[in-house]
């Protein structure tokens, strides 16, 4: 092939996409940082950070269309070990609680970075997603036992081993990446689906022993994405302005007052609301509560949970409990008010203001610099892991529609790669990159927005971070190495297989 015929099958609409949400997500990073009344001087300068990230980033993009991605997949398994030896070195590190002063240390209590000094913070479950790829798809370009039970049990060894290693760091949110990834190729690849099926079965089964075995702090977000629509009822409830004196005796059958009262007549504040409820509006509040789904599936949960909990919210819970044991009433209203507001300082506290910043937004947004929960450093993480919300509040549902659809843009292009290559090997690379980016995009925006609990995870090619951006692009030059080498081979069609 010529090298003038790069220039025609490169995607350039593809790297549009990639370069349009990397400036969308520069712009939120100063909006959330710099922008803010009262910046910390620390986070001044990430919106430049993230610039020469960006440029570094690039040069490895272009470093990864240079050789062919059939010479690189030899090296797919190589890769693969390195990765895994780093988050070895890291679980042992963590293990042992040792520490190398400015190189490997924890950093919010996880021991997920390696430090290079003067450049950037390195972390290795970054290059350990692609490596993953790149090896799941070396292994099944050219095998057939993946349509067999027994057979899907290396596939699933090659995701479970850096899953537990990630889990272990801890690191929830990029722990959940390797699983999606791997239906996803397996699926593409033309795995039984009635065999993919009963593994799903089997792994909602062990949902129980997974939620009783996380730690604390990661079972308390999951209990906080629960009951937050819980505590949200609550809040509301309480919010609601007072009623007028006029308008509380017709809603009583009271008929005596025919006149409307004076202008001048004092009016009750919202606030006043809380001390309006009787204690049977109390009990028939605490009683809708309790009877929502929600609040029925945690109370299961925490019955089968053998867990320990910080002790505050374990305080919170039992007086909660005692209560409920009496039947609704004022006291069980009490103790709701007493634990939803322990849920809503604490753990529920990101969510609920990232919920608000998405709603206050409205349809066109207040305005680049303008979103009260960013410029305020209302909402944790604005700038990592909640970056969706702040660009959602300052261009609104259209400003958040576009990054949607900037991602489905890139997910679109990358399928019609692997549907234009018969080389199985880039197939399956493309498949995997684009499973990737979808999932960590879905898996992101749907935390914003409270569809799933908090994981804490970045949001492709736009949050904060160097390793993120880096692999990122890594990951889309290898997409772009395949759309440039669209390899035909005479052969039937990869993948397809006849029942």
């Amino acid at each position: 092939m010529l090298r003038s015929d790069y220039w025609y099958r490169f995607p350039w609409l593809l790297l549009a996409a990639a370069l349009a949400l990397v400036g969308l997500g520069i712009a939120g990073i100063y909006a959330a940082t710099a922008g803010r009344a009262d910046c910390p001087p620390e986070l001044q300068s990430l919106a430049e950070k993230q610039v020469v990230f960006l440029a570094g980033s690039l040069a490895v993009f272009c470093l990864a269309l240079i050789p062919s991605y059939v010479r690189l997949a030899r090296f797919s398994y190589a890769l693969y070990g390195v990765s895994l030896a780093l988050l070895v070195l890291l679980a042992v590190m963590r293990r042992f609680d040792w520490e190398i002063p400015g190189i490997l240390y924890p950093t919010n209590h996880a021991y997920s970075w390696i430090a290079i000094p003067g450049i950037m913070k390195f972390q290795p479950s970054e290059l350990t997603k692609i490596a993953f790829i790149m090896s799941l798809a070396y292994y099944l370009r050219y095998r057939k036992n993946y349509r067999t039970f027994k057979g899907l049990l290396a596939p699933f060894v090659m995701a479970l081993v850096p899953t537990a290693l990630v889990l272990y760091q801890p690191d929830l949110g990029t722990a959940m990446m390797f699983l999606p990834v791997l239906f996803l190729m397996l699926f593409a690849a033309g795995a039984r689906g009635k065999h993919l099926l009963a593994i799903i079965l089997m792994g909602l089964a062990m949902v129980p022993v997974f939620y009783s075995s996380l730690r604390g702090y990661q079972r308390m977000r999951i209990d906080s994405w629960m009951l937050h629509g819980c505590a949200e009822r609550m809040h509301f409830a309480l919010a609601e302005p007072a009623p007028e004196p006029a308008a509380e005796a017709v809603a009583l059958g009271d008929t005596s007052q025919d006149s409307p009262a004076p202008d001048d007549a004092p009016r009750l504040p919202p606030q006043a609301r809380r001390a309006t409820l009787t204690d049977e509006q109390k009990a028939d509040l605490a009683r809708e509560i309790t009877s929502l789904w929600r609040f029925r599936l945690w109370r299961l949960a925490t019955a089968i949970s053998w867990g320990k909990d910080k002790a505050e919210f374990v305080e919170a819970r039992c007086r909660l409990f005692e209560a409920l044991r009496r039947g609704p009433g004022p006291k069980s209203f009490d103790a709701l008010r007493f634990f939803f507001g322990s849920l809503l300082d604490d753990p529920g506290h990101q969510l609920f203001q990232a919920k608000i910043a998405v709603g206050a937004g409205g349809l066109t947004g207040k305005g680049w610099l303008l979103g009260t929960q960013t410029r305020y450093g209302l909402l944790p993480q604005a700038h990592t892991d909640f970056l969706f919300p702040t660009l959602a509040e300052q261009f609104g549902l259209i400003g958040a529609i576009g990054v949607v659809v900037l991602y489905g843009l890139l997910c679109v292009l990358g399928l019609d790669i692997s549907f234009s290559t018969t080389e199985p090997y880039g197939k399956l690379l493309v498949v995997g990159v684009v499973a990737l980016v979808s999932a960590q995009s879905f898996l992101n925006i749907a935390v914003s927005i409270g569809l799933m609990p908090i994981t804490g995870i970045p949001l492709p090619l736009m949050s904060y971070g160097g390793s993120s951006l880096l692999s990122s692009f890594l990951a889309l030059g290898l997409l772009c190495n395949v759309a440039l080498r669209r390899l035909y081979l005479i052969a039937p069609r990869p993948f397809e297989w006849r029942e």
